[in-house]
Formats: C-alpha cells, sequence, structure tokens
C-alpha cells in the first residue's frame, strides 16, 4: 500500500473539501449510522409511548417511571451525539494528526458508549423489578437477564476496541517512514 501510495500522484484535496465529503448525506458511513439512530431511535419512542399501558407503567411509582424514562431517554442523546461527532471526523491539518484526535475521542467515546448502556439496562431492570418480590425462579430469570447484558457489554466493547486498534494500525502505517 505504501508503494502505491508513494509511487503514484495524488490529486491533493483540501481540508474543506474532505469535510463537504464526510457531511454529504451520501457518504456510505453515515448513511449506516443515521439508519441505526433512526431504527434505534424510533423503537425506544414507540417503548415509550406504550410502555405505561403495556408495561403497567400507571402501577408503578414516579421513581420507577422515572428512571425508565431517564434511562431511555438518555441512550437516545447518546445515539444521536455518536451521529453528530461521526459528521466531524476532520480535525487536524493533516491525515495522521486527524486519525491521532479522532483515536482519541473514540476511546472516550468508548467509554461512554459502555457507560450509556450499563444505565439503560440498570433504568430497565429497576422499572421491571421495583417492588416485585423475588423468589428462587425470579432471581435465576434476573441472573440470565443480567448475563445476557453483560454478553452485550463485552460484545460493544470487544466492538470499539476493534475498530480503535484499526485506526491505531492505520495511522501506524501511515507514520513509519518508508
Amino acid at each position: 500500500m505504501k508503494d502505491l501510495w508513494a509511487g503514484q500522484a495524488m490529486e491533493e484535496k483540501q481540508k474543506e473539501v474532505l469535510a463537504k465529503m464526510i457531511r454529504k448525506k451520501s457518504h456510505p458511513i453515515l448513511k449506516k449510522i443515521s439508519r441505526q439512530l433512526a431504527l434505534e431511535a424510533g423503537s425506544w419512542l414507540v417503548v415509550l409511548s406504550v410502555y405505561y399501558s403495556m408495561f403497567d407503567g400507571q402501577m408503578r411509582p414516579w421513581v420507577g417511571n422515572g428512571v425508565f424514562i431517564i434511562g431511555i431517554l438518555q441512550a437516545i442523546a447518546f445515539n444521536i451525539s455518536a451521529y453528530l461527532a461521526a459528521r466531524n471526523l476532520i480535525q487536524g491539518d493533516n491525515l495522521v494528526s486527524s486519525l491521532s484526535r479522532y483515536i482519541i475521542e473514540l476511546r472516550k467515546f468508548k467509554w461512554i458508549s459502555l457507560f450509556s448502556r450499563i444505565i439503560m439496562m440498570g433504568a430497565i431492570l429497576f422499572f421491571f423489578l421495583y417492588g416485585l418480590e423475588m423468589n428462587t425462579r425470579r432471581t435465576f430469570t434476573v441472573l440470565f437477564i443480567s448475563l445476557i447484558f453483560a454478553g452485550q457489554l463485552w460484545f460493544l466493547q470487544n466492538q470499539w476496541s476493534q475498530k480503535i486498534s484499526k485506526l491505531v494500525r492505520l495511522k501506524a502505517d501511515f507514520t513509519i517512514p518508508g
């Protein structure tokens, strides 16, 4: 790849041109993120619109309802912030400095993402378990659900780590003198 890069004359693009390309609605990665955002936010909004009647929200105290609503809304807000962050990738004068800053931001975003998911999962569990008398069967069910949540967190953490590792390797490829 380095030989190909060094051997061909490339047309230089200005920072503004690259920024326009990234912000375009036709950018495939932004389209994918946008679709995922719409699907997830739409799904959570449907859950919020029916939880009061379908999940007996009217029979639960305001604390349980508030925690549930806040947990879901913060997850939607995080997804929107992720989309907005993905639109502003170019933050340096050159590719290497831009990648360096982006990697730093992704590392922060990884932990915010995991924390956001923990808050949402905790809010859901709190809502459904509040005031519930626990017995052996329910305890095992909660443990099973907690294992599923832990598996989702591990999967999410793994995805973030792989994305960041790929970018670190890409940056290293551009910075190694050849």
